[in-house]
């Protein structure tokens, strides 16, 4: 009787560590995610900026060249 008590105090002293680990490594796993979450975001900023940056220079040549075609066209109908 007394060896089975034993027994079980053990076992129920290996399942208190193995439930410490496992919240443990619960944890270590959401601290992860939120830094990838954070990263995510951070690199979709970054991303969407370039692409931002991308179009208003192409638009901004695109315009030019507009307006030199529309001043050419001006320039040339009043001869």
């Amino acid at each position: 009787m007394e060896e089975t008590l034993q027994q079980i105090l053990n076992e129920l002293k290996e399942m208190r560590v193995d439930i410490k680990e496992l919240k443990q490594g619960q944890n270590r796993l959401e601290d992860g995610q939120e830094r990838l979450q954070k990263n995510l975001i951070d690199s979709l900023g970054a991303y969407t900026e370039k692409i931002v940056d991308h179009v208003d220079n192409k638009t901004e040549v695109l315009n030019k060249r507009v307006f030199k075609v529309e001043s050419e066209i001006e320039r040339i109908s009043r001869q």
